[in-house]
């Protein structure tokens, strides 16, 4: 008899386990992440640019860096966010920056608010452009009917336009705010007077504290 020989063992074979069956199906047919769209991003890059420009205040620097960024990126942010650059430009000492993106906000149909325009016309009265002031507000009073709200704005181009000589211009825009019963500042009729009593305007000086007196 012959010898059996010994069959040699064979390795054992190793296969992968089976996919699931939600890997077996097309690629086509797997869900696609959600992105979400530039107008969304935008919105949101302009809702931070307008948070930004609220937190200025003063610090028109920071201001200037802001604007210069949204001009550049041309993020269309709000008209009021602006408003506070306007604002923050007008107590900076930065009156050119101010009435210019001012005017800007006009141009685009956007009427900024009294509060806005009062700052405004305080920066320009401040930087001795008194009659900047008085142009402004006589544009702006005739598109609008709120005189009374507008009424710090004019108290403060009547006392600058009083400081810089131009005592006649004064007087006429204080007679017509008393004309019209808007508000007047008790320091406006006493700056008025002061600065005729200076200029030797004596009558002029005698005709606004009478004025004054009446109301």
């Amino acid at each position: 008899m012959h010898s059996l020989l010994a069959r040699p063992c064979r390795p054992a074979v190793h296969r992968p386990p089976a996919p699931p069956a939600s890997a077996s199906r097309c690629p086509g047919r797997c869900p696609l992440p959600r992105v979400q769209s530039s107008a969304v991003t935008a919105q949101r890059t302009a809702e931070d640019y307008s948070q930004l420009l609220r937190s200025c205040d003063e610090d028109w620097t920071k201001t200037l860096e802001l604007v210069t960024e949204i001009n550049i990126l041309r993020v269309e942010v709000e008209p009021r966010a602006l408003e506070y650059a306007v604002v923050s430009f007008a107590r900076g000492g930065q009156w050119k920056r101010a009435e210019d993106l001012y005017r800007q906000l006009q141009s685009r149909g956007h009427a900024p608010s009294a509060e806005t325009t009062t700052q405004l016309v305080a920066g320009l009265a401040g930087s001795q452009q008194g009659d900047r002031a008085a142009a402004l507000l006589a544009e702006v009073a005739a598109a609008t009917s709120e005189l009374a709200a507008l009424s710090p704005a004019y108290n403060l181009v009547v006392r600058a336009l009083a400081r810089q000589g131009q005592l006649d211009a004064s007087y006429e825009m204080l007679s017509r705010l008393v004309r019209e019963e808007a508000r007047v500042e008790a320091s406006t009729f006493t700056c008025v007077a002061t600065c005729a009593m200076n200029a030797e305007r004596t009558e002029l000086a005698e005709e606004v504290l009478e004025m004054r007196d009446y109301l």
